[in-house]
């Protein structure tokens, strides 16, 4: 269960440490370790908001959280920042699991197929991909934007992502603006329990 109190009640110096991780990635000059050091800050709160004990299931419960929803919902609708990136990574969905695809596809797919070929694949031998239920040309929900984000993070840290490579550069300046506008514009480091 969300305690958004956990965070609030946090020692100054641990809290003071996730804001620093949360915005002082805006002074890396590549999209890469700025998403990292971002997405520290974040699993910090995400970690003391949950209290859960695994990266999975706290996403898991923030994709859930329905002031989390609401709050994206709104800002989708007001801010024409937000939507811009949220669309530009909608345009690059689905995000597959880089280990699925190596263990079901072997691991030179990337390399033997092209984009279509590959997805064709990835639904012939069903290889797990984020978002499950999103349909093309629609904007993502919170939880599926979130559940998406947690994947290119997931394949990022087990090393299937490249700086060098377009798409892979793409998705990850997405991941990496949409938390950080969702965080300023949503205010959730300062929320109290309602």
């Amino acid at each position: 269960m969300i305690r958004f109190n956990n965070y609030r009640e946090l020692d100054a110096e641990a809290s003071d440490l996730i804001q620093q991780l949360f915005f002082t990635a805006d002074s890396e000059t590549s999209a890469f370790p700025s998403f990292v050091i971002r997405w520290m800050g974040f699993n910090g709160w995400m970690e003391c908001v949950t209290g859960a004990e695994t990266d999975a299931d706290m996403i898991s419960q923030l994709a859930d959280e329905k002031r989390l929803s609401d709050a994206y919902d709104s800002i989708i609708q007001s801010d024409a920042e937000f939507r811009h990136h949220v669309n530009q990574f909608a345009v690059m969905l689905p995000v597959l699991n880089v280990r699925d695809v190596k263990k079901k596809l072997g691991r030179d797919a990337f390399w033997r197929y092209s984009r279509d070929e590959l997805m064709a694949e990835v639904i012939l031998y069903n290889v797990k991909r984020r978002p499950v239920d999103w349909i093309n040309g629609e904007t993502p929900t919170w939880k599926q934007v979130i559940l998406t984000i947690y994947a290119v993070r997931c394949n990022l840290f087990h090393g299937s992502k490249s700086p060098t490579n377009f798409r892979d550069h793409q998705l990850v300046v997405s991941c990496d603006n949409i938390i950080k506008i969702f965080i300023i514009r949503s205010e959730c480091l300062d929320w109290w329990d309602e």
